[in-house]
């Protein structure tokens, strides 16, 4: 069809005001005419021998035009994008040589012999986290994680049926994300773990969740790739002075922040900006556990040399270690000041990478960060940075930065 084509000729005439069918006697050849009009208004003719006959003709006609305007009457309240959508359908089955109607009764079939559960993934997951929960060796933990991410994905796809979730929805909802590699499988995981027990409870037929994941070829690749860039993610210790400068000399209540994030590698979003003098001291950094990750108290001890200088300085003017008002909008100008484009989470990457340097002790580290495993992190920031520069990283003292 050409546009008159489009959705025009999926139109109805709806409004046309319905003719009337009539009789007309054709004396020259003695016969009688029916005419009436379709529903674009069309002429169209019928003959008979005998006048009965075509008014008898006539009043089956006149029902079945009336049925045909009575039912066109319930597609007037249809909007433009609805009649769209329609012709798309249309369309669409056309070009695979089916009708919409063969489609819809082939899935009423499959609805009607499906032994699915059809339950939403909004019901489904808090079973699932109920289920875990009451699991041997279920750690709290894991199952901090676990509700962590599941809670997220029931926010996006809570109301799709689990059993239509495919791999397409499971990829966009760990993208949604600005997470790290990591982090994203961590994701990819606990999704699949989700989808695994609805498989065992009938309330899906396949693990969407395995089309979603990377091979382990691409995994391994995925975690070269990472480790090669981590370079890219540590500031040099150059860059630290010229970071730690500007706070002094631009925003001094951004200093406080800015060392406890450097020297005590504190997550820059929920954990740095909620320290108060009460939790530092010269001994440790203690991380209350409303504001910890994992929800436990976290010691971050000991302290190398220049952190307590720096704690001992910060401390010996007024303001010390306290919330930061506009913190977002200052710190961003901060950022600026290294010059380049500002690495992702760069202030725990340079923590964990010139620590680690420094101590070589992968479980000290990994505790510090609040890391569970130290064996991932001795992968990840093995060589990072070198010695010397992990000694010039650790000299930076606030006589430095004035």
């Amino acid at each position: 069809m050409g546009d008159k084509g489009g959705t025009a000729g999926f139109r109805l005439s709806l409004k046309r005001k319905m003719k009337t069918p009539k009789i007309k006697h054709k004396k020259a050849r003695n016969v009688y005419q029916l005419i009436w009009w379709d529903a674009a208004g069309k002429e169209k003719t019928e003959t008979h021998p005998t006048k009965p006959a075509a008014e008898k003709a006539m009043r089956a006609k006149v029902r079945e035009l009336k049925g045909a305007a009575s039912k066109a009457a319930e597609y007037e309240d249809i909007s433009d994008r609805e009649k769209r959508y329609l012709f798309d359908c249309y369309r669409h089955s056309q070009s695979k040589g089916y009708e919409i109607w063969d489609a819809l009764n082939h899935f009423d079939k499959f609805l009607a012999t499906s032994s699915i559960d059809r339950i939403k993934v909004e019901e489904a997951v808090p079973l699932c986290l109920e289920a875990k929960e009451k699991e041997d060796g279920s750690s709290k933990r894991y199952m901090q994680s676990l509700r962590s991410v599941l809670n997220r994905f029931k926010f996006k796809c809570g109301k799709l049926v689990v059993d239509e979730v495919r791999h397409p929805q499971i990829t966009q909802f760990v993208n949604g994300y600005d997470i790290s590699l990591r982090t994203r499988q961590g994701y990819l995981t606990d999704v699949r773990t989700f989808f695994s027990w609805c498989e065992q409870k009938g309330y899906c037929e396949i693990n969407p969740v395995v089309a979603a994941m990377p091979s382990k070829a691409k995994r391994k690749e995925i975690m070269n790739a990472k480790r090669g860039r981590r370079k890219l993610q540590v500031l040099t210790p150059a860059e630290v002075q010229m970071l730690l400068t500007y706070c002094e000399r631009e925003e001094p209540t951004l200093t406080p922040y800015a060392c406890l994030c450097i020297w005590g590698g504190l997550r820059p979003e929920r954990e740095a900006p909620n320290m108060i003098d009460d939790d530092i001291s010269t001994e440790s950094v203690i991380v209350p556990e409303e504001f910890a990750k994992d929800n436990e108290t976290r010691i971050i001890e000991p302290l190398s040399d220049n952190f307590i200088e720096w704690i001992e300085f910060i401390k010996g003017r007024e303001g010390s270690f306290q919330p930061v008002k506009n913190l977002k909008r200052k710190w961003e100008k901060a950022k600026k000041s290294i010059d380049r484009e500002w690495p992702h989470d760069c202030l725990r990457h340079s923590y964990a990478s010139y620590h680690f340097a420094e101590f070589n002790d992968a479980g000290l580290t990994a505790k510090n960060l609040g890391h569970p495993d130290s064996t991932l992190l001795r992968k990840d920031y093995n060589g990072a940075v070198t010695k010397a520069q992990a000694k010039e990283f650790w000299a930076i003292r606030p006589s430095d930065c004035r």
